[in-house]
């Protein structure tokens, strides 16, 4: 099992955050690659430590993360949010299956 985190910041957050929060829960369901998936928009604001909003999914294995990846769905997003995203951080790794 993998979690696959991205941290995004935007020129625009005010603007565009709720929009690319919907966005982002409506691949839910459309992309069965995604086990689970969770968004958190930035209560801090700490400066230029600070990102604006934080995707949390969970895959089976990095072959789903493929799919995912260039997923129809998924492409038609991240149209949407590169246009206003300024910077984006990924990290995936390993988590133990609950079993």
């Amino acid at each position: 099992m993998l979690k696959y985190i991205v941290l995004f910041k935007f020129r625009d957050p005010e603007e565009c955050l709720p929009t690319v929060i919907e966005k982002l829960h409506s691949m839910e369901g459309v992309i069965p690659e995604i086990l689970s998936m969770e968004t958190g928009a930035d209560i801090w604001h700490n400066g230029t430590r600070s990102y604006d909003l934080a995707l949390t999914c969970t895959f089976r294995d990095m072959d789903a993360v493929a799919v995912y990846d260039k997923h129809p769905f998924h492409e038609q997003m991240r149209e949407y949010i590169y246009a206003h995203r300024l910077d984006g951080k990924t990290v995936i790794y390993e988590i133990p299956d609950e079993t």
